[in-house]
């Protein structure tokens, strides 16, 4: 008595392969689209955190520091025991040795709600290209001395 295996066809292997390459091919094409848009919410979040920590330490040393001078694309701020420079390109914001990606825009110095070029300043604001060309504006809170002095 001879029986016959259960098996498949070739006829029934080949769909079979044919449906798993189009299933494989889609998922791998699905992933693929995920990773660029987690790609993209990386890399947007990294400016943004660039730009915040720019903000953050830019605020802190013009309130620390007694008197900002800025001249030639270069802020210098200085008390009576340290001093800071920051340099100020179109792709990157240098502080003494500390670098920040931020594309500059329009970086603009005030001094008693005035615009001016260079010299002593007690405002400033620039725009970013890092995130939507949003405005930053940093200013220091003056004493009496600062007044008195001038």
């Amino acid at each position: 008595m001879k029986s016959k295996l259960k098996a498949f066809t070739l006829t029934e292997l080949i769909v079979v392969m044919i449906i798993s390459t189009i299933v494989i091919s889609l998922s791998y094409m699905a992933f693929s689209m995920v990773r660029k848009q987690v790609n993209n919410i990386q890399n947007r979040l990294t400016l943004k955190e660039e730009l915040l920590s720019l903000e953050k330490v830019l605020n802190r040393d013009l309130n620390t520091f007694g008197i900002a001078d800025y001249k030639n694309q270069i802020l210098k701020l200085k008390n009576p025991l340290d001093s800071i420079f920051y340099k100020i390109d179109n792709k990157q914001v240098l502080r003494n040795k500390d670098t920040f990606k931020v594309v500059v825009n329009e970086f603009t110095v005030f001094l008693n709600g005035q615009k001016v070029k260079s010299g002593k300043i007690d405002a400033l604001r620039f725009s970013s290209e890092n995130i939507n060309n949003r405005e930053v504006f940093i200013y220091t809170i003056k004493d009496a001395a600062s007044y008195l002095n001038n």
